[in-house]
């Protein structure tokens, strides 16, 4: 499958942020793209298109339950992907419908 992994500026923002912390990162991302080329509708469906995957955060080696949560949008037709917001589990538990609404909103994707 062809697929093409697009980074919205929101993701781009949470990945400045986390790095700060969590020099890993970079490797998880990697990772994170391997996951989602072999299966794009990986994790837990939200509605709207739009997945929640666990990711494991290598910065600190607790696993995936204490590591990211990647939000991303998968447009089946045109083989699109587009990452939304990563945050880590220990900063927030969920994020809210209002801001993943919001994300699609502001990049036309809803």
């Amino acid at each position: 499958m062809n697929l093409n992994i697009i980074s919205l500026d929101s993701f781009n923002k949470d990945i400045k942020r986390l790095f700060k912390k969590y020099k890993q990162i970079i490797n998880d991302l990697k990772i994170l793209k391997d996951i989602l080329v072999k299966n794009p509708k990986q994790g837990v469906e939200l509605g709207h298109n739009c997945f929640k995957i666990r990711l494991a955060n290598s910065s600190i080696p607790t696993g995936k339950r204490s590591g990211f949560r990647v939000i991303y949008y998968y447009l089946d037709q045109q083989n699109n992907l587009f990452l939304m917001s990563i945050y880590s589990k220990s900063e927030l538990d969920n994020i809210s419908d209002e801001k993943i609404i919001e994300i699609l909103k502001n990049n036309h994707l809803s």
